[in-house]
């Protein structure tokens, strides 16, 4: 009885609790369609299915963030027998928050080409590795002490070193945050 009690004390006062800003740990989860544009093999462009840009980090002030993440997309592209392009990208970043929770983030990152004849083939046949860069900006709009939901347009480039391939992808990405400490 007496941990129960304890554990609805601890979850009452970390409820209750506030700080400034976005600091802390924090898990973003950001998906949404966009257009891909290759120019290197494919030489064109495609609807992305949709497009990842998620991200775990810890906000150090009231202004900026470090992250680690992933980002990539499922574009629905004919490349020679196969059906479909998955990009992945995974990195590191830096996020500028402004004080109306509008966020400018840049990532640098590893990242892969898959090709495959099914979408739900996420991996496919690996067809090069390289690097990536994504710029984000999002507007969040904090729904509850720990929540927030917003939009993230992204911008992310991806090139292969193997097999050169060069891609540019554009997203609009509903975007939802969990803050472990509480936001004000």
């Amino acid at each position: 009885m007496s941990n129960k009690l304890l554990i609805a004390f601890c979850v009452i006062c970390i409820s209750a609790t506030y700080v400034e800003a976005h600091e802390g740990l924090f898990v973003k989860m950001s998906v949404g369609p966009g257009l891909m544009l290759e120019n290197s093999r494919i030489n064109g462009s495609g609807f992305t299915m949709v497009t990842k840009n998620h991200a775990i980090g810890w906000g150090f002030n009231e202004k900026f963030s470090l992250f680690i993440g992933e980002f990539g997309g499922l574009i629905n592209k004919k490349v020679g027998e196969y059906n479909f392009i998955n990009l992945d990208a995974f990195g590191v970043g830096l996020s500028y928050n402004t004080p109306f929770n509008v966020r400018a983030s840049v990532m640098g990152a590893y990242s892969k080409v898959s090709l495959a004849h099914n979408w739900w083939e996420a991996t496919g046949v690996n067809d090069g590795n390289g690097f990536g860069i994504n710029f984000s900006v999002e507007k969040e709009w904090i729904i509850a002490k720990r929540w927030g939901v917003g939009i993230d347009t992204q911008v992310f480039y991806l090139k292969t070193l193997e097999t050169d391939y060069q891609f540019i992808n554009f997203s609009i990405n509903f975007m939802v945050t969990f803050y472990l400490t509480p936001v004000h």
